[in-house]
């Protein structure tokens, strides 16, 4: 199916026409933000996507889709269209560290109502019962999203990055990719605004056991971060 792709590049147009925006939302990773600005540039014509429970009757209506699924995943895979891919990716820690605060903070998240105990942990015993049970998000789960297939190299992730995706840049960069999309549908741009933010005041203490923990077990993650972050271009 990745020969339904279109790959843009900095000066090309987006027609709706033909083409779907397939935004790959990592978690933790300012996705909340970015959904909410591609809405608004698309005037409506965007889902945030959670499979199996808001499925469009039409996903080809759309001008865009967006979620927490992997490249080329069966959600959006179906489209008739050419699919432009966009991603933000986040350094591992400090995507370890939102997640973290994010689940301790909601009882009712489906985690903690599985083991109520991991509200009280330390982020290093929080990371070490996650991976105990294999647990998705835990370890290299960027380069699995963003390689699709249940692959989990750096290299993998890099190669379709350079293929497939008209950009994957870090979160640092969401308002200037904002911007960018803006230019492809030659509409104005809009600001992004922060949101999925209340857990903000919670205070986590990283020591150098947890950092170093936490970089051994997303070591291909750090290394697909570093690649995106060197890029000076995001864009393709």
């Amino acid at each position: 199916m990745s020969g339904n792709i279109a790959k843009l590049h900095e000066n090309e147009e987006f027609d709706p026409e033909t083409m779907l925006l397939v935004f790959t939302h990592i978690p933790k990773s300012g996705g909340t933000s970015f959904h909410a600005a591609l809405k608004t540039l698309t005037d409506g014509k965007y889902c945030h996507l959670i499979p199996g429970q808001n499925d469009p009757d039409d996903i080809d209506a759309l001008w865009g889709v967006g979620g927490h699924f992997d490249f080329e995943s069966p959600a959006v895979n179906k489209s008739r269209k050419k699919r432009v891919y966009v991603s933000l990716l986040r350094h591992p820690i400090d995507r370890y560290l939102s997640f973290y605060k994010h689940v301790i903070t909601r009882p009712d998240h489906h985690i903690a109502v599985a083991n109520p105990e991991v509200l009280e942990m330390s982020p290093l015993e929080f990371a070490k019962t996650l991976l105990a049970v294999k647990n998705r998000e835990i370890a290299n789960l960027q380069c699995r999203m963003i390689a699709g297939g249940g692959a989990a190299s750096s290299g993998d992730a890099i190669e379709t990055i350079e293929r497939h995706f008209s950009f994957c840049a870090p979160l640092t960069s969401q308002q200037q990719i904002v911007d960018q999309i803006a230019n492809w549908f030659h509409s104005e741009t809009v600001p992004v605004q922060r949101l999925n933010v209340a857990k903000a005041g919670v205070q986590v203490q990283f020591d150098d056991q947890l950092v170093g923990f936490l970089s051994q077990i997303n070591a291909e993650d750090v290394k697909l971060f570093e690649f995106v972050e060197r890029s000076s271009d995001p864009v393709g």
